[in-house]
């Protein structure tokens, strides 16, 4: 114990802890700079070359297009939380060293603006925004449908939003995307299809829908979560939620934005999808830090989506990757499990 508490030091001592700060509580000239480095890595070259991944046109598309080849194995299950942190950092380590910049990623905390998420700075279209609302589209409710062999189907109806089209305000107005409309059903015929990523070049879309982020997303929800006494009831409650017809936070916050981000294999297209992702990794790093004895190394699940197909329990020995997002290759689950061991050192604010 000793040993490893002097090698955490002497970590210290040669790295300095970078914080990451909610995005509301940036100054003007940080959210730019973070903004701007944002729309550099969308001109950089891909890494995914376009003989393997068809529409992959600069690194962003690299992002997204991982993010829709593993979704199987890294949703529902036990590598989600550890996966999209070793992601959402990875992605970060891309604007820092290909775009110069300087900054932390940023997080969205949405339990400050479920109340009212069209008035969010995050979305109201200025350029320190990450762009305003689709254009208005009439449409009536959407659905979440989960058909998988060996599960309970089930059908989640989708309260509309009050946008649905492409977004034409902010830094991201008039953004193509590569890849998507995929698809928010989780179906059977979606694992490995070579068509999940056919390049689909299509606007931003957004659906901001306050009638699901004020149940889902606000101040009461997030102290629910990290009062969950183990890994299983925190798991659910990101996920299933504890309200019938209210899904839990991670999905709320997809559903919520509506649009690219709500599609639940392409989602990274919106670049928002970073900022929520952040929160969900700083609400799981505050519930590790109230007992971290207990919930360091906690997992619950297979490794894959609700253990489809079948798969062993998974352990923490067992291996996660990013494909060509990571020259490492597969690495240990176990090393990404703190955000202050293996490859990160960063805390929240």
């Amino acid at each position: 114990m000793e040993a490893s508490l002097r090698q955490r030091f002497d970590r210290f001592q040669l790295t300095a802890v970078k914080t990451k700060h909610s995005l509301r509580t940036l100054s003007t000239q940080e959210k730019k700079r973070y903004i701007d480095a944002v729309l550099c890595i969308r001109s950089v070259k891909p890494a995914l070359y376009q003989d393997e991944v068809r529409g992959t046109n600069s690194r962003y598309d690299d992002f997204q297009a991982v993010h829709i080849n593993q979704s199987f194995i890294v949703h529902l299950n036990a590598p989600f939380l550890a996966w999209h942190r070793w992601f959402t950092w990875t992605y970060e380590e891309a604007l820092r060293h290909e775009c110069g910049y300087k900054g932390s990623q940023p997080y969205w905390d949405w339990s400050l603006d479920a109340h009212d998420i069209e008035a969010s700075p995050v979305f109201d279209g200025s350029d320190i925004s990450m762009g305003g609302n689709g254009v208005a589209v009439p449409h009536g409710d959407g659905h979440l449908g989960i058909s998988l062999p060996g599960t309970p189907s089930s059908v989640l109806i989708v309260p509309a939003g009050t946008g649905g089209g492409c977004v034409t305000t902010g830094p991201f107005a008039n953004t193509t995307v590569a890849f998507g409309q995929v698809g928010s059903d989780l179906t059977a015929d979606l694992l490995n299809n070579p068509h999940n990523l056919d390049y689909k070049p299509h606007c931003l879309r957004r659906d901001l829908t306050p009638r699901l982020a004020e149940p889902a997303l606000n101040p009461d929800k997030v102290r629910a979560i990290l009062n969950s006494p183990n890994i299983t009831v925190f798991q659910k409650l990101l996920n299933a939620g504890d309200t019938p017809g209210i899904p839990g936070l991670h999905r709320s916050g997809h559903l919520s934005i509506g649009g690219e981000a709500s599609d639940f294999f392409s989602s990274p297209g919106d670049p928002v999808f970073y900022l929520h992702h952040a929160q969900i990794d700083r609400l799981w790093t505050l519930w590790q830090q109230l007992d971290p004895k207990a919930r360091q190394y906690a997992l619950d699940g297979t490794g894959t989506v609700l253990n489809y197909p079948p798969s062993p329990v998974f352990q923490l020995n067992d291996t996660i990757n990013l494909g060509k997002l990571s020259p490492k290759g597969p690495r240990p689950i176990r090393e990404f499990m703190s955000t202050v061991q293996g490859p990160f050192c960063y805390e929240y604010a």
